[in-house]
């Protein structure tokens, strides 16, 4: 899971914003190590595969940031690799990331901008899937009567733009509850993706897709630990075994965020 990619980083950028020398890296080690990249509609039969040897990651981007056409799509054609963009659909096309709620504007990049709807296009056609990421980035944990024009309607507008189907889903922050996982089911999303560390596997809940994060504090030597294992460290590890149990029925999962809190997801 990427976000934008940047020349420098500063100390007020949030730490999902890395650098495009940080990409390169990675997507280098990617190749270097044999990895093949995959649509999320590919994932049922690479599970069914049961290749040993086989090695498949499923490159992802949220928001919709113009660095990734400018840096990250050469990078990829580079080494033959595709992408996932789930897009925000409110800021496409807009002058700045105004519109996006629950982010800081001063933890963003200030000479990116969002991507406009050609743009969108042009990296459609050169193999990236547009997904969808809601309308406005709200935060789905805590909404009931608003998910459901949230995850329709950045549906339609990105299959009206793009004349393709929209089938995948990322909750804003990772954020879901009962009701966000019964709205993209009934919006006839096939998949849903969180934020969970972890490697997603054939016993995965395809509603509840883990991704792994990566961030400016990433070294090749823990980008590789994640890729590899799903963890930075046992402890991490061990966190999530815990967090597996809890979220294993999303009524334990709701209620254990009221007694826990907003940390969460």
């Amino acid at each position: 899971m990427y976000h934008a990619l940047v020349g420098e980083r500063n100390d007020t950028l949030n730490k999902v914003h890395i650098t495009v020398e940080t990409f390169k890296q990675e997507m280098q080690w990617l190749s270097d190590n044999g990895y093949q990249t995959i649509s999320l509609d590919e994932i049922p039969g690479a599970f069914n595969r049961n290749d040993p040897h086989a090695k498949y990651c499923i490159i992802t981007f949220d928001d919709g940031y113009y660095s990734l056409y400018q840096h990250a799509m050469p990078v990829l054609q580079q080494y033959n690799f595709s992408a996932t963009l789930f897009l925000t659909t409110i800021i496409t096309g807009e002058k700045d990331f105004s519109l996006l709620k629950g982010i800081d504007p001063d933890s963003l990049p200030a000479n990116d901008r969002p991507l406009t709807w050609d743009e969108i296009r042009e990296m459609s056609t050169k193999g990236w899937e547009i997904q969808s990421h809601s309308l406005d980035h709200a935060d789905h944990g805590n909404l009931t009567e608003e998910l459901q024009r949230q995850v329709t309607q950045s549906k339609r507008i990105i299959e009206e733009q793009l004349k393709k189907p929209v089938l995948h889903y990322a909750f804003p922050f990772g954020k879901y509850n009962r009701q966000a996982l019964k709205a993209v089911k009934e919006a006839g999303y096939i998949t849903t993706c969180s934020v969970h560390t972890g490697l997603a596997d054939i016993n995965s809940d395809i509603y509840r897709l883990p991704r792994l994060e990566m961030n400016c504090n990433d070294v090749i030597s823990s980008f590789s630990r994640k890729i590899m294992d799903g963890f930075t460290s046992k402890t991490e590890k061990l966190k999530a075994s815990v967090r597996n149990l809890l979220f294993a029925s999303p009524v334990i999962k709701d209620l254990s965020k009221k007694i826990i809190g907003e940390r969460m997801n």
